[in-house]
């Protein structure tokens, strides 16, 4: 799924809002309130979701054709 830029900086917007209310990490960086949080920003979730998508497209979990996808080449072994 592609989204513009301003669509992206909103939704991290209201994580760093979010996170902000949070006793104890207020006063931290964003990046730092995340970790102690144990939480990522949205470019890393993203990025966290397609991998897992394409792990289960490749291994059958998705029932779609995967020829959509990828092109599987021979391997030379």
């Amino acid at each position: 799924m592609f989204s513009s830029r301003k669509d992206i900086e909103l939704i991290e917007g209201v994580q760093r809002r979010a996170t902000k209310v949070v006793k104890d990490v207020e006063h931290l960086h964003y990046n730092d309130r995340l970790e102690h949080l144990g939480l990522m920003c949205l470019h890393t979730r993203r990025i966290k979701s397609d991998l897992i998508d394409t792990f289960k497209i490749i291994n059958g979990i998705y029932n779609v054709k995967t020829d959509l996808f990828f092109d599987f080449g021979q391997s030379g072994r």
